[in-house]
């Protein structure tokens, strides 16, 4: 792995390939709007599923889950209402979730949060 961005593509393609494995339908992936990006909507059922993912090669600055900040949530957030507005979804049922994909480990480890935060922060 060469830098950051390949990292983070890679830990994105390993995240939707999870997701897949469980059933996820993968709708979106890098969906970018004025507000940001976010990595992967998805559907689960009848919920839609914002995903936040991060890659990390071990764990010296935290974990790959612990820097979602309230700041990157409350981005995720933005975004994910631009993708509503622009599908005309409104305030259809959604969660935002995190994946962890930490390459200090062969195969990567995967970690996964449901609900990890809400759209009020």
């Amino acid at each position: 792995m060469d830098g950051r961005g390949e990292l983070g593509q890679r830990g994105e393609a390993i995240a939707e390939a999870f997701l897949r494995a469980l059933r996820y339908r993968v709708l979106a992936r890098n969906f970018r709007c004025r507000a940001g990006e976010i990595d992967i909507v998805a559907q689960e059922g009848n919920q839609l599923v914002f995903v936040e993912v991060r890659s990390r090669r071990g764990q010296r600055q935290g974990t790959a889950l612990e820097s979602v900040t309230p700041r990157k949530q409350a981005q995720v957030v933005r975004v994910a209402r631009h993708f509503l507005a622009q599908r005309g979804l409104g305030e259809c049922d959604s969660r935002f979730d995190v994946i962890g994909v930490d390459f200090a480990v062969d195969p990567p480890d995967v970690a996964h949060v449901q609900h990890a935060f809400d759209a009020g922060g």
